[in-house]
């Protein structure tokens, strides 16, 4: 049997903490170190041929993922690309909160990725007795581990979690307590997990066999602003106009849909005049931005508000991020769909 070398990078999070207070194991707890981790999973992936190691990089100190963003996952991408030539996947353990924001900003960080980069976590520590975090692990592991365990290589960004494995920058979490914590709204899940993990063909990304390198740099210039019933206009054009701010998301209702309050309109139309990129996204949980279909969401199309099609919250606020600090023409980009993370609107039926 072949075996397969996996990397695993641990960032925190839930699967990892452990009691402030020992002797109060239900009490609060804080991110465990790298030792407490490995005292909870000896032997695990042996049974497959799987060698890994567990690695705690000094960039990455272990945080709750609530303290995660750019700057860490920019570390995350350079930890990926120094170590991908000397192994065949890479497991990334990560709290919940933000997963799915980690997830995205990796699959676009990470360029011409060829080889599996999933990421898992747990709604309860490794230390508890009914923890999901060594199931969770074992799965990603076997994913990451694809040349020991037969199964079809997964060369993208994934989310492992529970029964679903969902592509990265689909994902969002829908549960704080499930143990299927993450689903894919508006892309059925790249595989599933029963009594094995059965991966998709159909959804699987194809390498591009150019050389794989991680992009340096990601914008912290982003609102993400949720429009809400009654908004007063001060507070949005408060929230566009400041001066550190390079573009915003626009969480609107329905279909894309935005009061026709002309001062709201008015806070639009001067954040766009002053080189500010905005995003619609809808606050639905399922289904695309069509700016089109209503004379509501028309009016921020006619001030140059892009849409966000079907894209996550996640996937759009981290595409944007990344976009805004690599690319030139970020309008055009915005709306290509660069690594599965919208769907074209020629292929919606």
């Amino acid at each position: 049997m072949a075996s397969s070398r996996v990397l695993v990078i641990y960032t925190g999070g839930t699967i990892g903490m452990v009691p402030v207070d020992p002797a109060n194991p239900d009490g609060t707890r804080r991110p465990g170190a790298k030792e407490d981790v490995l005292r909870y999973i000896p032997g695990v992936g042996a049974r497959d041929g799987i060698d890994w190691e567990l690695l705690a990089d000094p960039s990455l100190p272990p945080v709750d993922s609530s303290d995660i963003g750019a700057r860490e996952w920019l570390a995350l991408a350079a930890i990926l690309e120094r170590e991908y030539a000397h192994w065949d996947g890479f497991v990334i353990l990560h709290g919940t909160d933000t997963m799915a924001y980690t997830a995205s900003a990796l699959s676009f960080l990470c360029e011409n990725l060829a080889k599996p980069v999933i990421l898992t976590g747990s709604q309860t520590p490794l230390f508890h007795d009914r923890t999901d975090g060594r199931l969770n692990l074992i799965h990603s592991l076997r994913i990451a581990g694809y040349r020991a365990t037969g199964l079809p290589l997964l060369a993208e960004v994934a989310i492992c979690f529970g029964k679903r494995v969902v592509r990265g920058n689909r994902a969002r979490k829908m549960s704080t307590t499930d143990s299927d914590a993450f689903d894919s709204p508006n892309l059925r899940p790249l595989g599933s997990i029963e009594t094995d993990v059965f991966l998709d063909p159909s959804l699987r990304t194809q390498p591009t066999g150019q050389p794989f390198f991680v992009h340096k740099a990601m914008s912290t210039g982003i609102v993400d602003v949720t429009i809400v019933p009654g908004m007063p206009a001060a507070v949005l054009d408060t929230l566009l106009s400041g001066p550190a701010i390079e573009g915003a998301l626009l969480r609107t209702f329905g279909q894309g849909n935005f009061p026709s309050n002309p001062e709201l309109l008015a806070a639009i139309t001067r954040a766009a005049a002053s080189g500010k990129v905005l995003v619609n996204v809808t606050q639905c949980p399922r289904g695309r931005v069509n700016m089109e279909q209503y004379e509501a969401g028309r009016a921020l199309a006619d001030r140059g508000v892009l849409s966000a099609a079907d894209m996550t919250p996640e996937a759009a606020y981290t595409k944007l991020a990344w976009l805004l600090a690599t690319h030139s023409n970020v309008s055009s980009a915005m709306r290509q769909n660069l690594r599965g993370e919208l769907t074209p609107h020629s292929s919606i039926r």
